[in-house]
């Protein structure tokens, strides 16, 4: 008899769990998307002011026009003057000590899928270059990186 009055109590629970998202359902956080595969390890930077010395050492001298640092990584702005254009990179660079490789990847999705951004990438790092079609030649400068192209939904 014990038995019987306990599943109603039980159900009643499980369905109290479950509306309020710690037992099923979708409302968690949605999984990350992985760095894509052919993104390598490394080079690592410590800062983007260190993929802005990179790019003058690969030949192109960034002008600076935006730059912030972070406890967990930073980030800047730099224009290029390449083939009579200006060329925008807008340098992220994430800690490996907060930051796992996917969410570094998951940051590059977003930005490949949700505004179809070219990004030049590796390690902890990525870049997105407008044009996009400058985007290979960043990456030529930058040993070890590679391009991924936007993602685009069908």
């Amino acid at each position: 008899m014990r038995t019987r009055k306990s599943i109603p109590l039980l159900l009643g629970l499980l369905l109290t769990l479950s509306g309020c998202g710690l037992v099923g359902g979708d409302r968690g956080p949605k999984p990350l998307t992985p760095m894509p595969s052919q993104v390598p390890i490394g080079p690592e930077y410590a800062t983007a002011d260190d993929v802005i010395a990179a790019l003058a050492k690969g030949g192109f001298d960034c002008k600076v026009t935006v730059r912030n640092d972070y406890p967990h990584g930073s980030n800047a702005t730099c224009e290029v003057q390449h083939r009579g254009t200006t060329v925008v990179n807008e340098i992220s660079v994430l800690s490996t000590a907060r930051f796992s490789r996917d969410e570094v990847g998951d940051s590059i999705a977003t930005g490949r899928r949700a505004y179809r951004h070219t990004i030049v990438a590796a390690g902890n790092w990525f870049i997105w270059v407008r044009p996009g079609i400058y985007a290979y030649d960043m990456a030529a400068a930058l040993p070890g990186s590679v391009v991924l192209e936007p993602l685009v939904e069908k």
